[in-house]
């Protein structure tokens, strides 16, 4: 035997290159993500917590917005006034329920950027250290995920308001279609809805008090400059809208 075949063979009886390596890197990711809540929930410190959150990346707060995204959109469909008047089914309906469920993507993306992006925005202002850090996007993905459970029990209420009179927008005129939804906007289901959305927000703004401090190396003071006034916006939005 040569030598050159000696090295190759040497080479090729490394453990490192067979089979089993890749396997056991796959079971460590997948027990690392399975690990994800438990690491998060029992952080030691708010430092641990963030290390967390940009350890894991973009993944999970893109997955958790998506998912928040969906059960709105099923949620805007369940109270669409002309949806309830027909019963959910009707021709076209799927279309209905597509752009519906487009419409949550966007919404909760848009407020997601705007609260989180706002809030670190003044965080920034005061900071010496930093202007503006990407984390809170990344946070701001895990923290919207509180409000999935609220926007399901609100779907499920939607169902049982008293289905209103058939107006189609465009072909009514805009005071009856205006007044079809300010029909089920006006009920008691949806203003206990309303009721459980500003709470989520305030929940929301106290969790992030300390994540902006830790992120943005400013005091408690500081921090709740930089969050209360996007969090009264948030629950004065939501009561009105």
């Amino acid at each position: 035997m040569t030598v050159d075949h000696a090295t190759e063979h040497e080479t090729d009886a490394e453990p490192n290159a067979g089979p089993y390596a890749s396997e056991t890197s796959v079971v460590a990711t997948d027990r690392s993500w399975r690990r994800l809540g438990h690491e998060l929930t029992h952080a030691r410190n708010i430092g641990d917590f963030v290390e967390t959150v940009e350890r894991y990346g973009w993944t999970p707060p893109l997955l958790g917005l998506l998912l928040l995204g969906v059960v709105r959109g099923v949620f805007e469909y369940l109270s669409e006034p002309f949806a309830m008047s027909k019963g959910y089914v009707f021709s076209g309906w799927q279309l209905a329920l597509g752009i519906n469920l487009l419409y949550g993507l966007f919404f909760v993306g848009f407020v997601c950027f705007l609260y989180f992006g706002v809030a670190g925005a003044i965080a920034g202002h005061l900071s010496e250290e930093t202007a503006m850090e990407r984390s809170m996007f990344k946070v701001g993905g895990y923290l919207m995920v509180l409000f999935v459970p609220v926007v399901a029990i609100a779907a499920a209420l939607a169902v049982t308001i008293p289905s209103p009179e058939t107006v189609v927008a465009g072909a009514e005129p805009v005071a009856e279609v205006v007044q079809s939804h300010s029909a089920v906007v006006n009920t008691t289901q949806m203003r206990v809805v309303g009721t459980m959305m500003a709470g989520v927000w305030i929940l929301v703004g106290f969790l992030l008090l300390p994540v902006v401090s830790e992120l943005y190396g400013i005091d408690k003071r500081a921090s709740v400059l930089s969050v209360l006034p996007v969090t009264l916006v948030a629950v004065v939005a939501t009561q009105l809208l």
